[in-house]
């Protein structure tokens, strides 16, 4: 087990796991922006 622990470079992990969680907030702001500028276009 510990040879597994090893082997994966938790740097490495960490940094891809900020990366997949800062593009996934980042579509989530998209989709919500535009549902907001969608609402602001009908109500103008």
């Amino acid at each position: 087990m510990e040879t597994i622990f090893a082997a994966v470079d938790m740097a490495g992990v960490a940094t891809s796991v900020t990366a997949i969680g800062v593009a996934i907030v980042g579509v989530a702001m998209v989709m919500k922006g535009i549902t907001l500028a969608k609402r602001a276009v009908n109500k103008a």
